[in-house]
């Protein structure tokens, strides 16, 4: 099957509230396709799909895909009664990664992939590649700041598109570049195993070198480098020069970062400054500049500069008070010990970190690392583990086991918060009493963003 066969198709997408599925449905009514799709609940992802003038249907019934003919559905989609339906009269069914195979596969696709970073760094690309005059379509995995949505509709052949390793979307694409960022213990639930993980990068990269994929991996990473030797195209970015590209750190402060770029030994640009926050972004950055250097493109330091990020990635939403608030999406642990490092740049202000475990699988199976990088760390407040769909089984360590063990362990204080209306409650109070400057970070993936926006909104 091609794209073009779905011009005379009426498609429907469950799960179409998704920051995945929504993207890929407002490509498919841009090239004037019938679409329509489902989901659970209403929410700011439904009003932009209807103002592209997609129906959506709240709730999963049968009758959603009454007179479809063919049904794309999100990996987080379990035990749906209009699969079942579709099933039971024939009407193809297929996994979000083929709806994106199809839309990629006459394009000159740039594949951004790994297990953290490449939301921003998709978005980063894209925007850097419209600056230069490619204009591409950009297919993110979040909000684009510079576009007001997770997707950037153009006419070109060039498509940027984030694609996941979770479910194996990125194994389904043949890329003419791919961009590694870095692998990472995730996503279990899946592979089974980290080893099983590893050994389908291993042959994907193999595969794609024969292939002449252009191909642009983290040389920090150690397996990632390993995996240098099944081409001497590939090319490496990373921390020093033992890489292709390299990055020189100048000052990183909690307003801003500033580094150069390397070329191999030699300098390719002095003193970049950019908003994003932490060394690991200067990483994504200069893994993106690589890709932009061997396009062609010189680096224009003022693109960098405006490029304004994502959502749910350092969102300042606010001062209350004497408090700010900042919202990120940070939920592996290697992710929150970014958070953390972020945060020792707020110096002189008292520093609140708010941690909603995303679920039980990924606590249970990291949950020495959850110790780790939470250790000694002062105004910790860790929330109910959100589940995700997840049941709870016996002997599941939970936030409970995860605070107790913290402060038994360490000798620290951090606190447990079961509910929502009781971290508002303390919030409430803390802004109320508090009279220094502080900064109030809350992560995690699942609900936390939307509930510290109600708060903060309702208290501006």
């Amino acid at each position: 099957m091609n794209f073009s066969e779905l011009s005379s198709r009426k498609v429907h997408i469950i799960g179409i509230n998704g920051i995945g599925m929504s993207a890929l449905a407002i490509y498919l009514k841009d090239n004037n396709i019938n679409v329509t799709g489902s989901d659970i609940t209403y929410n700011n992802t439904t009003t932009n799909l209807e103002k592209h003038k997609i129906p959506v249907f709240i709730g999963h019934k049968i009758s959603n895909i009454k007179d479809r003919d063919i049904i794309f559905y999100s990996s987080a989609i379990k035990n749906n009664p209009e699969i079942r339906e579709a099933q039971k009269n024939k009407i193809p069914c297929y996994n979000r990664s083929k709806l994106l195979q199809l839309i990629c596969k006459d394009k000159f696709t740039i594949v951004i992939s790994g297990s953290h970073g490449k939301t921003s760094s998709t978005s980063l690309l894209g925007h850097l590649l419209v600056c230069a005059g490619l204009n591409p379509t950009i297919i993110s995995g979040g909000i684009m700041h510079n576009f007001g949505q997770n997707i950037y509709l153009t006419n070109s052949k060039y498509v940027v598109v984030e694609a996941d390793e979770s479910d194996g979307t990125v194994f389904k694409l043949s890329p003419k570049y791919l961009l590694l960022l870095n692998i990472d213990r995730e996503h279990m639930d899946f592979y089974r195993s980290y080893s099983n993980f590893k050994s389908r990068i291993e042959k994907y990269i193999q595969n794609l070198a024969q292939q002449n994929t252009k191909i642009f991996i983290n040389n920090d990473d150690y397996f990632l480098s390993s995996l240098k030797k099944y081409s001497n195209k590939i090319k490496t970015f990373g921390s020093n020069t033992k890489a292709n590209y390299s990055y020189k750190l100048i000052k990183l402060t909690h307003k801003k970062s500033i580094f150069d770029i390397l070329k191999g030994k030699k300098i390719l640009s002095k003193n970049i400054s950019t908003n994003l926050l932490g060394e690991h972004n200067v990483q994504n950055i200069t893994a993106v500049l690589t890709i932009l250097d061997d396009l062609g493109y010189e680096l224009k330091k003022s693109h960098i500069l405006n490029f304004k990020g994502t959502k749910r990635r350092m969102n300042i939403l606010g001062k209350l008070n004497n408090s700010t608030f900042i919202d990120d999406y940070a939920h592996h642990p290697t992710e929150i010990e970014k958070l953390i490092n972020i945060s020792y740049l707020y110096k002189n202000k008292e520093v609140i970190l708010i941690i909603e475990p995303h679920r039980y699988s990924r606590l249970n199976d990291l949950y020495d690392q959850y110790l780790n990088i939470l250790r000694n760390i002062n105004n910790l407040i860790i929330l109910k583990t959100y589940e995700a769909g997840e049941s709870f089984k016996r002997g599941m360590k939970t936030s409970k086991n995860l605070v107790n063990d913290l402060n038994v362990l360490n000798n620290q204080k951090t606190r447990y918060i079961g509910n929502y209306q009781d971290l508002f409650n303390m919030l409430d109070q803390f802004i109320l009493n508090n009279n220094r400057e502080s900064i109030i970070f809350s992560a995690g993936a699942g609900d936390i963003s939307n509930q510290i926006r109600f708060f903060y909104d309702s208290r501006k």
